[in-house]
Formats: C-alpha cells, sequence, structure tokens
C-alpha cells in the first residue's frame, strides 16, 4: 500500500488548531483581511470533523475540514460533508503556480483529493449517495477554478446581511432558554419553520446555550434566535477609505461602535417567529446587542426564502448600511445522487448557519 500525501484524522490536534487559529481570510486590496478569535471553541464543537492534512515533514502546511452530517432531501436522511475550511485546497493552488514544483507530486494531490470528495476515507461507503457542499465568492477566481477541478456546481446564493445600531436600545423582555421542556418545543417549532429547506442541521442550536425567546403572557415562544457572541481581529480593509476607517475613524470614541480592528458582533442563527409575530424579531436583535453590548449582528439568509422576505422588512440601520450585503455562492459536488434530488436542492432554499462561517 502506497504512502498518502494528504492524511485523515478526526481529531482537532494542537498543530491543527494553531494551524487554524492563525488563518487570515480574505483577499488584500480585494476584500477585508480578518482573524476569526473562536477558531478553537469552534473546533472542539463540531461533533464528526474529518481533517484533511498536509505536512512537509513534520511541518502542517495546510490543512481542510470535512463537517459530517444528515441531509434531509424529500424527506429522507443523506449523508453530506460541509467543507467548512478551504486552506489544503488553497495551499494545492499556491503550489501549482510554482515552476520548481514537481508535476507528479501535484497529480497525485489533486488525485487524493478527487477520491476524497467521493466520501471514500470520511466514512462513506463506496458507491454510498452523499453531497459536499460549501459557501464559496463567485466573483473569486480560486472559487471558479474550485468548481472547474473538483466537480462543484452553484445551486443557490444566499447573503450576509448585516444589522446594527449606534445607540441599540432594550425594546422587549426575552428569555434565555435552559429547559429540557423548551428545547423539545424549539426543535419542533423550528423543524417545522424549516421544512422546506434543504442542508437543515440542528448541530449548532442551543450553541453555548445562547438561545433566546420572546414568550406570550401564557408561555407561549411567539419568537427566537440563537445569538453568538464572536470577535474578530480585522487586519485590513480595502482601498483608501478602508485603511481611513478602520486606521482614523475606528480609533474614535462613536465611530469604534461601527469598525475597529477588535471587532465584536452576534452571529444569528435558528430565526423563529410566529405567523403574525414577525415584528418581534428586530425587537429581540436590538435588546440582545443591549445585553452583549455590541453595535452590530450578523444573519445569513437565501435569497429566495422566506427568511430573507422578513430580513428585507428590518432596518439594517447605519451600520448595516454601511457595510454592504455579501452574496455568496452554495456550491454542491454530489455522488450517485438521483436526478430528483437534485432538482430539489435547486428549488427549495438552503439552511444556513453563521456558526459556520464565522
Amino acid at each position: 500500500m502506497s504512502l498518502r500525501i494528504i492524511q485523515t484524522t478526526q481529531t482537532a490536534s494542537e498543530e491543527i488548531n494553531n494551524f487554524l487559529s492563525k488563518n487570515l481570510i480574505g483577499t488584500p486590496q480585494q476584500s477585508p483581511v480578518y482573524q476569526q478569535l473562536s477558531t478553537r471553541q469552534k473546533l472542539a464543537h463540531i461533533p464528526k470533523a474529518h481533517f484533511a492534512t498536509l505536512w512537509k515533514a513534520e511541518q502542517l502546511l495546510s490543512t481542510c475540514c470535512f463537517c459530517e452530517r444528515e441531509a434531509i432531501l424529500e424527506e429522507q436522511a443523506i449523508k453530506s460533508y460541509y467543507v467548512r475550511y478551504f486552506s489544503l485546497l488553497d495551499q494545492f493552488r499556491i503550489q501549482r503556480r510554482k515552476t520548481n514544483t514537481p508535476r507528479s507530486k501535484n497529480s497525485l494531490i489533486k488525485s487524493e483529493i478527487h477520491e476524497m470528495l467521493t466520501g471514500t476515507g470520511l466514512g462513506s461507503v463506496p458507491g454510498e449517495s452523499n453531497i459536499f457542499y460549501a459557501y464559496v465568492d463567485p466573483n473569486n477566481a480560486r472559487s471558479a477554478l474550485l468548481c472547474e477541478e473538483f466537480g462543484f456546481q452553484p445551486i443557490r446564493q444566499f447573503t450576509t446581511h448585516i444589522i446594527g445600531r449606534v445607540f441599540p436600545k432594550k425594546r422587549v423582555d426575552f428569555k434565555q432558554v435552559s429547559t429540557k421542556e423548551d428545547h423539545i418545543v424549539i426543535r419542533q417549532l423550528l423543524k417545522k419553520q424549516y421544512a422546506d429547506y434543504s442542508f437543515y442541521t440542528e448541530e449548532n442550536l442551543f450553541y453555548q446555550d445562547n438561545y433566546f425567546v420572546i414568550k406570550s403572557q401564557n408561555g407561549e415562544i411567539l419568537a427566537g434566535i440563537q445569538a453568538n457572541p464572536e470577535k474578530w481581529k480585522i487586519h485590513s480593509l480595502p482601498g483608501i477609505s478602508g485603511r481611513f476607517l478602520l486606521n482614523f475613524l475606528g480609533r474614535l470614541p462613536i465611530f469604534r461602535r461601527l469598525i475597529q480592528a477588535n471587532y465584536a458582533f452576534l452571529a444569528f442563527d435558528y430565526v423563529y417567529a410566529k405567523h403574525g409575530h414577525e415584528d418581534l424579531i428586530i425587537q429581540l436583535i436590538e435588546s440582545l446587542l443591549v445585553h452583549f453590548q455590541v453595535y452590530s449582528a450578523m444573519i445569513l439568509s437565501d435569497d429566495q426564502s422566506p427568511l430573507t422576505s422578513l430580513i428585507s422588512t428590518i432596518d439594517h440601520g447605519l451600520i448595516g448600511q454601511m457595510k454592504k450585503p455579501v452574496s455568496i455562492s452554495v456550491i454542491i459536488k454530489d455522488n450517485n445522487l438521483e436526478a430528483s434530488r437534485l432538482k430539489y436542492l435547486k428549488k427549495h432554499p438552503v439552511f444556513l448557519s453563521s456558526f459556520d462561517t464565522t
């Protein structure tokens, strides 16, 4: 049996934790470049993670994480892998551009990636149906190369919405969910609300017990949301205006609430609103900004989904207006997937969790 270039493990070793914790996201001069500061906690939370690693001697060069999940398509479960990090593939492309890199090694790496993207080595039985999916910037040339080289195709578009308040106010009383009874009720409500969405997962639900609800006087849940406190270290913003915002305005007291190098915000997931009570969502959002002492929040939503319709009615505030919505593609690689299921994926909105992108 030949020695494989790409190694796989289900354990986030200290080397993997260090590598991903120091990872910078973004392209200098083209997009914000930032560092996620909660990577270690996120890696410890993923229940079924598969890490593909590339080493040189004892030095870790790159890694990629595949989060194994069950996707529900047409009321049937199918194994799926969410590709959480792209560092392995990025490293492969960097090597591919170097003239002094042996072509044979690149060919072996590419061959092993193709094999991995069938599910082999990640727990899938040969010939079993499964799906790999990821989120990419459609304007990024490397993302286009990913689709071209490894058989991914775009199926949906989603938007990253930023909602903020320079002077947030508590607008409604809310409760932090803590009982098993409430957990059961919320799971039932969310499953019903997102029944027509693909890739719905409860994997990130109740993360760190940060699900908050508004209840009626008789105890009925009228609205709810998962609120994950996040921190990023912003290293740069593109253009002269970006440098001015970060290096000058970001140091002034009020403007620090709009943007600063040490950027704290809330990442919202699992939005629920009982029909007729959608207006409670923005009240809950503003109240949670006060509760966590931050000024902005992030929500992801499929562009053609009921959630986007709800978010479009919300005043995003000055912070939201300054940060233009970012449109991202959902791409998939399916293995032995029936045509009817592929058609389902393309026609139905995708469930998105900001936990997966922060």
